[in-house]
């Protein structure tokens, strides 16, 4: 069978017409759906642990310094950013295969620099070895720490750096938590742990216990700071709303606000 050609010419007015329409709006629908960014997500699922004062739930809010700069980061993007309160492993694994999903307050380390999309930095990043009763003259090394029982949170930067270190995966003793392993700490369960100063100041304030109940062993890491860990498929404008508002945060003093906002005791 032959096929003929369309002449609009031979067509009555109203086909004309309607054959017109159809196809400008077949042509409007084709480059709004391959226009760059065309349905690009408004919202974000944030998934972050308890550890306090960075990010914690307290009167069934989750609230600290990283999720403040969250939510003020997300209100000067317009995105809506949904967070939930998880195991770290159990949201590193999610935001991980999950697109438009973020983690925090993450640290932004060499080995993980292919897994995420990074926005920030929010803060910057020294971890310390801390101890209540472990024996014999300050160290060194971090290789020095392989007779000590060591709490660590599963899967977190600084079970990665102790292991970098030299420190055997048995001398490591997993929790789900910061706020887990500090309990460790203190009950004597193991022997040291391993947090930030501004960390384990809030710790010990939250229980009532001195500064002197625990010293530090030796600096761990000054690796990286700590950003927000974007999945990798998340949308590319999403990613840069995000910067440029942490951007904007920092450069007006808001960022650093909030920092101060967490100094007294809870």
């Amino acid at each position: 069978m032959q096929t003929l050609p369309i002449s609009f010419r031979s067509m009555p007015l109203f086909l004309t017409r309607h054959c017109l329409l159809s196809l400008a709006i077949g042509l409007c629908a084709g480059t709004a759906a391959s226009a760059p960014g065309s349905g690009a997500p408004t919202s974000l699922t944030a998934y972050t642990e308890q550890w306090p004062p960075y990010n914690f739930a307290e009167a069934g809010k989750v609230q600290g310094i990283a999720t403040d700069m969250l939510r003020a980061a997300c209100d000067l993007a317009q995105l809506r950013c949904s967070i939930q309160l998880v195991p770290w492993a159990r949201g590193y694994k999610v935001v991980r295969h999950t697109p438009n999903t973020l983690l925090y307050t993450t640290a932004r380390k060499p080995t993980r620099e292919d897994q995420f999309l990074w926005v920030g930095p929010l803060l910057p990043r020294t971890t310390w070895v801390y101890t209540r009763n472990a024996p014999g003259a300050p160290m060194r090394e971090a290789k020095e720490l392989t007779q000590l029982r060591i709490g660590v949170v599963r899967e977190e930067a600084a079970q990665q750096d102790l292991l970098a270190a030299g420190v055997p995966a048995s001398a490591l003793v997993e929790e789900s938590s910061n706020d887990a392993v500090f309990r460790m700490l203190m009950g004597d369960l193991v022997q040291a742990m391993v947090d930030t100063e501004v960390g384990m100041a809030w710790n010990l304030r939250s229980v009532g216990r001195p500064a002197g109940t625990v010293s530090k062993l030796l600096k761990l890491s000054e690796d990286g700071g700590y950003y927000f860990a974007l999945n990798l498929q998340t949308d590319p404008q999403v990613v840069r709303k995000l910067q440029q508002a942490v951007d904007k945060l920092r450069a007006d003093g808001r960022l650093d606000a909030m920092v101060r906002a967490y100094e007294p005791a809870p």
